[in-house]
């Protein structure tokens, strides 16, 4: 490992003294193949990455299995008290289910996901109108199969999910909602794309 720079999978399959093959199957979690790995092997491999410090690069695992694992908050104002405690609830949620949260501010939440940051979003409140830019990265996401929720009154592109605000009495209870039907539709279940709008 170079000096000051942060240790790699190679690092940790060289100071185990296994192969990097070995290394990424028993960091990750899964089966060796066909080939069955030792509980010695394994524990060297976790000892070796515990000793280097080495922390799995998430935006590489990403892309090797094709998902972040990351829902994205996007809300337009960190003043709106509705669309705040709605993100901050959402985020407190998220990892109970196994998804990161990011908060994203105003306009940011568009090249983020169009850029595949995210499996999914959650779009607060504001604006009440959306503008075309926001519609067509939704019709974009909705193409790709990304899945989306909407708390709006009005209704969505078809195949975004829609869940007005007045429909729960607390933010917790919208964000519960909201996560809910989200990790739903990454799941495969949820809501028919075709469900139609219901305030």
């Amino acid at each position: 490992m170079r000096h000051g720079s942060k240790p790699t999978i190679r690092d940790v399959a060289e100071a185990a003294g296994v192969s990097l093959t070995t290394v990424s199957y028993v960091l990750s979690g899964r089966p060796g193949g066909n080939t069955r790995i030792s509980q010695p092997t394994q524990d060297r491999v976790h000892a070796a990455a515990r000793e280097l410090g080495y922390v799995p690069n998430g935006a590489a695992r990403g892309m090797r299995r094709g998902r972040t694992d990351v829902v994205a908050l996007a809300i337009t104002d960190l003043d709106d008290s509705g669309d705040r405690e709605l993100a901050t609830a959402a985020a407190r949620i998220l990892p109970r289910h196994g998804y990161q949260p990011v908060i994203l501010v105003g306009d940011s939440w568009r090249p983020f996901m169009l850029s595949g940051g995210a499996d999914g979003v959650i779009l607060g409140s504001r604006p009440a109108e959306r503008t075309a830019a926001d519609v067509d990265a939704m019709t974009e996401l909705v193409d790709r199969g990304v899945a989306q929720l909407v708390v709006s009154d009005t209704p969505p592109p078809d195949g975004v999910d829609v869940l007005p605000p007045g429909t729960s009495t607390t933010a917790d209870a919208l964000a519960e909602r909201a996560v809910a039907r989200v990790i739903a539709r990454l799941r495969g279940g949820g809501l028919p794309v075709s469900a139609p709008f219901t305030p």
